[in-house]
């Protein structure tokens, strides 16, 4: 990380590295990249955003209810994360695993 209150992803699926602001959506971090994670209903609720935190799991924003619900129906290890239900707070390494 070079600048104070930027995080660095890394999304190891496409070999790309992006800087963002600390609290950015990683939804938002992904598209404005050009990333390939596909959002389907941008709501948690359907699962197509799905990614496995590979490094800094702590540094991703704590899932909220419906997202543990929807991922404990999936029956998700706990690395597994919807995408557009989470915030970076620091630097990650995310895999895209997709429903």
């Amino acid at each position: 990380m070079d600048a104070p209150g930027l995080v660095e992803v890394n999304f190891l699926r496409d070999d790309l590295v992006v800087r963002a602001p600390a609290g950015t959506p990683l939804q938002e971090i992904a598209d404005h990249a050009g990333a390939d994670l596909t959002f389907g209903c941008r709501t948690g609720s359907c699962g197509t955003c799905r990614v496995r935190v590979v490094r800094g799991f702590e540094h991703a924003s704590p899932p909220g209810p419906e997202e543990r619900d929807f991922l404990a129906t999936l029956d998700a290890p706990p690395d597994h994360r919807l995408a557009c239900q989470m915030c970076v707070n620091g630097d990650l390494e995310i895999e895209y695993l997709g429903l």
